[in-house]
């Protein structure tokens, strides 16, 4: 199991330590894009991959539980990842 800084921040739902952290050159993935509710950026890779919408992170911790963290600043990414 392994876990950047980013990704814990994505999984404990800590927005601006993500914030922080990718404004110091972390690379976004797809749980930090989730929790940030970044909703085109969650849709664009599912389309293109849509398998990835079971992934897990750290810890097997699933996609849709990063979206929850982030609150209602992700509400249209855990919209999107209940839809299916």
């Amino acid at each position: 199991d392994f876990e950047t800084g980013l990704g814990a921040a994505a999984h404990m739902g800590h927005r601006e330590i993500a914030l922080f952290l990718l404004e110091q050159g972390a690379a976004l993935d797809l749980f930090a894009a989730a929790m940030l509710g970044y909703v085109e950026v969650v849709r664009a890779m599912l389309t293109e991959h849509p398998e990835l919408r079971d992934a897990k992170g750290a810890h097997g911790i699933p996609l849709v539980v990063h979206a929850q963290q982030g609150g209602e600043q992700a509400k249209a990414v855990l919209e999107l990842l209940e839809a299916s």
